[in-house]
């Protein structure tokens, strides 16, 4: 039997899909906020990578996105994840934001269509972006509450066009298949009691249909690890605590949200308002991010 492990990384590392680097000199390092958004722009031309590297690189620019994805499908970094870019036209939102530009194949219908190559690539890039911070889930909620955003929600632009902003729902489920089909766990970091480990492990499917495992372990105060800030992702991207602190710690605060969360989770359940994250609450979640 496989079984399916969670995992989060927060090391702010660069994607490996990057196939051309020139960094701009527009940003601000390194950013304030942990990476917890995705937001995607259109280059307004079919601008290769290196050509949209080419716009970043002067000073008098003052503009730059983290990556550009060109029509074939090619990636360029100019500014690292570590780094927030000059990109969205709000601070706080590119402060938090791995924002990403995206070449037009079609620049005189006034859709802005993007090739299939790009569309594919940018898939695939949010993706890793996700996996590699931790962020559990994309959220595409119409609006800023999510954490899937366009530049027009900022500023007075039509950016990311109208191709690109119909293809928004569609990029968060593929994202989401991938996130949820490729869990994976690191050992916790310190000692914590598995959930009811004398009975079955919590049944999943896998991205063919065939029946998996999840172990995953009882999460109370005192708790550490990346267990802990899988559930505190999951609290932030639900909406119920956006002040809570992803650091793995399972303290007071985290317990208060972990209650809030089982209020929405089992509404008419109060003996499930614990504040411990065990078999049931972390099937209640699993099923949601389904």
């Amino acid at each position: 039997m496989t079984v399916q492990k969670i995992t989060v990384v927060t090391s702010m590392s660069n994607s490996s899909l990057v196939d051309y680097v020139r960094i701009s000199p527009n940003s601000t390092n390194p950013r304030k906020n942990p990476i917890s958004v995705i937001t995607i722009h259109h280059m307004a031309g079919n601008l290769s990578v290196e050509s949209c590297g080419a716009v970043f690189a002067p000073t008098s620019r003052q503009a730059s996105s983290n990556y550009g994805i060109g029509t074939d499908g090619r990636v360029g970094l100019y500014v690292d994840e570590a780094n927030r870019s000059w990109c969205s036209s709000n601070a706080a939102n590119d402060n938090k934001a791995v924002t990403i530009e995206v070449a037009n194949d079609d620049t005189t219908s006034g859709t802005w269509h993007v090739s299939d190559a790009a569309l594919a690539k940018l898939i695939d890039l949010c993706t890793d972006i996700c996996k590699r911070n931790g962020i559990a889930k994309l959220y595409f909620t119409g609006d800023k509450s999510g954490n899937l955003t366009m530049h027009k929600w900022f500023a007075a632009t039509a950016c990311p066009g109208p191709y690109l902003e119909s293809k928004f729902p569609y990029i968060a489920a593929e994202v989401n298949k991938r996130l949820i089909g490729n869990l994976e766990e690191t050992a916790p970091e310190k000692p914590v009691t598995p959930v009811t480990p004398t009975a079955p492990a919590v049944p999943e499917t896998d991205k063919v249909g065939k029946a998996v495992s999840v172990t995953l372990h009882q999460l109370s105060a005192g708790c550490s690890g990346p267990e802990v800030k899988t559930i505190q992702r999951i609290i932030y991207a639900c909406g119920i605590d956006k002040n809570i602190s992803v650091d793995g710690d399972f303290g007071p605060a985290t317990k208060a949200a972990v209650i809030a969360l089982q209020k929405k989770l089992f509404p008419s359940e109060p003996n499930e308002w614990d504040g411990i994250v065990g078999r049931k609450t972390w099937e209640a979640v699993l099923t949601a991010l389904k």
